[in-house]
């Protein structure tokens, strides 16, 4: 197959439990579900099954666009997202998620986003840190505070940077 042909390719899947499915196919041969019973559902409501969807593209695309739709609903579906990715952790994805949580104005997203200072990856740390810095209270100070002594230099330097401290 040309490089040509691949790129026109399109996969299709079932809303339900996103396995492969054919582009005319009208129930879904691994869960039976029937696949025009999922176009009631709404644009937010899709884009929070979409954190679940096998493509990794796919499932940061929805947390950054539920992130700048900034609805509060998201929060508990984002903060679940979070380690639920299948086989490997996807860093990528749970740090998309954290961005996403700190665009969305409320005080739901807060223990989370300092939750997820404890987190493995710097990367994560790091968008948690950024996040924290649009809340101004004295827990997100502590938080702040807590990553000057980060194990990554990356995140100690942003908590720095947070603080003007040079």
């Amino acid at each position: 197959m040309r490089n040509e042909d691949k790129a026109k390719i399109i996969f299709f899947y079932c809303p339900n439990c996103w396995s492969r499915i054919k582009e005319d196919e009208r129930i879904c041969p691994e869960c039976k579900a029937e696949i025009k019973s999922f176009d009631h559902l709404s644009y937010f409501e899709r884009l929070l099954r979409a954190l679940n969807h096998p493509e990794r593209t796919t499932r940061i695309r929805a947390a950054h666009i539920l992130g700048e739709l900034k609805d509060k609903r998201a929060v508990k579906p984002l903060a679940k997202a979070i380690g639920r990715t299948p086989g490997i952790r996807d860093i990528f994805f749970e740090e998309a998620i954290v961005v996403a949580l700190g665009k969305i104005d409320g005080e739901e997203a807060l223990p989370i986003l300092i939750r997820l200072m404890d987190h493995p990856s710097f990367l994560v740390r790091g968008a948690a840190l950024n996040s924290l810095s649009n809340f101004k209270n004295e827990e997100t100070l502590r938080a702040i505070k807590k990553a000057l002594i980060d194990p990554s230099p990356n995140v100690q330097e942003l908590a720095r940077k947070i603080l003007r401290i040079h």
